[in-house]
């Protein structure tokens, strides 16, 4: 394992990781595989994936700190005067963090490392709508959409009038999502018909939702057709770590659906090509992370949506062979990085690898892929560097639970991946 690397200021590099899921740790590892450095874990809770753990400590913050912005700026002000001889990487996962982060740059960039876009970078990445027309203005394919308001219902039942479904429905920006949760707003909502979505956005307009929406054109298929692509840009706005990989089964309890169960690490070079030229475009520094779907009935791909941040799912480049926390380092240290994208195939799963079988993978030459893939799958959760009895029980446990909510949500595969 290399030392820790010294960037010029002298000072030894500190991940600092924001949240308690498995991404979280997924951040906490790829930062201890790549330089053997012990991150810190901000988390307003102690949750199975970070217990017990000895590549991370845990700092417990109050609930909603995450939420207030005053009570997020104090929380880092006191962790860069608490180690003030540490450079200070900020590592968060989320659309209203990544926000933060950019709005605040000018005030945090003196003790801290922000792989992150600038302002208005991530708030064009974080709207769809925009997302939508940047996407469409150099060439490539979104699916079809409209964007809607609630309060004037005249107003969406006209702009529905021009869009087929079934439909997905999303709120525009990512960050409504907690406020609205309640109310029945969800990352991505199927709706079949149009009385249904009639009926739904009446419901929510009377509730008090507020957000504006996209309701777009439902891509058929089952979970394979959707695939991920991530990456990293530098400081100079060069793409230097970039790969993809196919989902074979999603995760589709609603609190997580649209996020990827199991992958199989397959090299796209077009879609990794595409990908390059759409964050370029936006302008994004450091961490992405890529939804596309290859159209069925014409082969397009169809982008779905650009995040400024590293993803959930993001392990699954390490199991390609793509090392995000090397890209980063080098342009914390002000290197030109060697460029990296897919140089293995192999499975990254965050459900039990034995899923990926044919109840749910229907064709039978991608399953037979699928079965030789699993000689290499890899759960971000089984370290052995890190191993202990209590994390051990936890994953298998939590594998088990993976099991039960896959046969509650999802126990076979649809042509619309609902």
């Amino acid at each position: 394992m290399n030392a820790t690397p010294v960037p010029p200021s002298g000072k030894k590099i500190l991940p600092v990781v924001f949240g308690y899921d498995i991404a979280a740790y997924s951040f906490a590892r790829i930062f201890h595989e790549a330089i053997g450095v012990r991150s810190l874990v901000v988390a307003e809770a102690a949750r199975g994936p970070i217990n017990d753990s000895r590549i991370l400590g845990v700092r417990l913050v109050p609930e909603g700190t995450c939420e207030d912005e005053s009570a997020f700026l104090a929380t880092l002000d006191s962790i860069a005067r608490e180690h003030a001889d540490e450079r200070l990487v900020l590592l968060v996962n989320t659309d209203e963090a990544v926000e933060f982060a950019a709005k605040n740059r000018s005030r945090l960039q003196r003790d801290w490392f922000l792989p992150y876009g600038s302002q208005a970078a991530v708030e064009t990445a974080n709207s769809k709508a925009a997302m939508a027309g940047i996407v469409t203005a150099i060439g490539l394919s979104a699916p079809a959409r409209t964007r809607i308001d609630l309060e004037d219902p005249d107003a969406w039942k006209r702009d529905l009038k021009g869009v087929r479904f079934p439909v997905v429905v999303k709120p525009e920006r990512g960050s409504d999502l907690g406020a609205y949760w309640n109310q029945g707003l969800r990352k991505v909502l199927p709706i079949p018909t149009r009385p249904q979505a009639y009926e739904t956005f009446e419901r929510w307009r009377r509730g008090g939702v507020r957000a504006p929406l996209i309701v777009q054109e439902l891509i058929p298929g089952d979970d394979t057709v959707q695939w991920v692509v991530n990456g990293y840009v530098d400081s100079r706005g060069e793409v230097t770590a970039c790969g993809s990989g196919r989902v074979l089964l999603g995760l589709h309890q609603p609190e997580y659906l649209g996020n990827a169960g199991i992958v199989l690490t397959e090299h796209a070079p077009d879609l990794v090509e595409q990908a390059g030229r759409i964050v370029t475009t936006v302008g994004l520094r450091g961490f992405f992370s890529m939804d596309v779907k290859i159209d069925p009935r014409d082969g397009v791909p169809r982008w779905l949506d650009l995040n400024p941040r590293i993803g959930r799912g993001h392990y699954y480049l390490k199991v390609a062979g793509v090392d995000l926390a090397s890209a980063m380092l080098a342009d914390m240290e002000g290197r030109e990085g060697v460029y990296q994208t897919n140089s293995r195939e192999g499975l990254f799963c965050i459900v039990p690898a034995g899923l990926a079988n044919r109840r749910y993978i229907r064709d039978p030459e991608l399953r037979r892929r699928a079965r030789r893939a699993r000689r290499r799958a890899v759960n971000p959760l089984a370290y052995g560097a890190d191993r202990n009895v209590r994390r051990t029980f936890y994953r298998l446990a939590n594998g088990l639970n993976q099991r039960r909510r896959m046969r509650a949500w999802y126990p076979r595969p649809t042509d619309s991946g609902f």
